[in-house]
């Protein structure tokens, strides 16, 4: 996925994010290394300006 902030910003670019089902898995980085933006883009809380949230053959986005 890809988000730009205030179309000018570009804060997430290339981000693939695979999560296996029935498993705990964690987002870890430093401050400011897009973890709470990569969140808020795969559960639609911020629009990403390009790619695809999918799970399994479902596309969200």
């Amino acid at each position: 996925i890809e988000v730009i902030y205030n179309h000018v910003i570009l804060v997430l670019k290339g981000v693939s994010l695979s999560v296996p089902k029935g498993g705990i898995t964690a987002l870890l980085g430093g401050n400011g290394a897009g973890k709470t933006t990569t969140l808020k883009a795969v559960s639609n809380l911020l629009h990403s300006e390009r790619g695809e949230v999918t799970k399994g053959s479902i596309k969200y986005r």
